[in-house]
C-alpha cells in the first residue's frame, strides 16, 4: 500500500480517493496516519508495477553486439532510461509516447532533445517488434519538427586573420572561395577557372540533379584572381 502511495501523483490519489492533496501529502510525509478510507482507497487501486528493464537490458545488449560506438550506447542509455523508468512500455500506446515526449521541454537546441528521445525510442520498438513479435505502437509516427539551425558566421577580421595566415596564394584564394560563395569542400574541389566570371564577379558550381548555379564572389576577388 505504502508503495503505491509514494509512487502515484498526489493529484491522481486525490481524484481517486475523494480526499484532499494536503491531507495525502502529509500522510506521505509522514506527518499523518493515513485513514482507513485512504486504506481501503488505495488498495483497490492497480498495483503499480516496478519498472521492467530487461527488454531495456536485452537492447543494450544487441546494439553492443552490433559493434556501435560507446557515444551512442550513451545516447540509448541516456534516452530510453527514463522512459522505461517511466511508462509500462510493453502497454504503451501512441498517446503515452505522445505524452511522454511533450513532457520534455525545449532548450538551447529547440526541440533537439526531444526529437534525440524520439529516435531512441523508435529504434527500441523497432527492435522489440522484430526481436518479440510486438506490436509497434510508433510505427507511422512523425518525429518532432526541429527549425532550421542557423551556423555562426566568421567575421570579416575573422576570415582577413586566416588568410593572413595562409602560407601560399593557393590557400588564401580557397579561403575567400569558401567565405565569399559558401561553396562545400566538394563543390570547391570540381571549380576551374573557367567556372569564374570575372566581369559578374561570380562563380559556377555544381549541385544537386546535375544543376550549375553561379554564385558571387566580392571583395576577396582579387585574391582568387591572383591566384587564378
Amino acid at each position: 500500500m505504502l508503495r503505491t502511495l509514494n509512487k502515484l501523483p498526489v493529484s491522481q490519489l486525490a481524484q481517486s480517493t475523494g480526499l484532499s492533496k494536503s491531507y495525502i501529502s502529509q500522510v506521505r510525509h509522514g506527518t499523518r496516519r493515513p485513514s482507513q478510507r485512504l486504506i481501503d482507497a488505495v488498495l483497490q487501486l492497480p498495483s503499480h508495477k516496478e519498472p521492467d528493464f530487461r527488454h531495456f537490458s536485452a537492447f543494450m545488449d544487441s546494439r553492443r553486439a552490433m559493434g556501435v560506438s560507446p557515444k551512442t550506447l550513451e545516447f540509448y542509455k541516456y534516452a530510453l532510461l527514463r522512459f522505461v523508468d517511466s511508462v509500462d512500455y510493453l502497454r504503451a500506446r501512441r498517446h503515452h509516447i505522445d505524452r511522454y515526449l511533450q513532457a520534455i521541454p525545449p532548450n538551447k537546441n529547440g526541440l533537439g532533445t526531444r526529437h534525440a528521445a524520439f529516435r531512441a525510442l523508435k529504434t527500441f520498438y523497432r527492435w522489440l517488434s522484430t526481436e518479440y513479435g510486438l506490436a509497434n505502437p510508433m510505427e507511422g509516427m512523425s518525429a518532432p519538427i526541429l527549425g532550421k539551425s542557423i551556423m555562426p558566421a566568421f567575421s570579416r577580421e575573422q576570415v582577413e586573420f586566416l588568410m593572413a595566415s595562409a602560407e601560399c596564394d593557393r590557400d588564401r584564394a580557397i579561403i575567400a572561395l569558401f567565405t565569399e560563395s559558401g561553396l562545400r569542400l566538394s563543390e570547391l574541389a570540381s571549380v576551374r577557372a573557367s567556372d569564374i566570371n570575372w566581369q559578374d564577379r561570380t562563380i559556377r558550381t555544381w549541385a544537386r540533379a546535375g544543376k550549375r548555379p553561379w554564385r558571387p564572389l566580392a571583395s576577396f576577388q582579387r585574391v582568387i584572381s591572383g591566384h587564378g
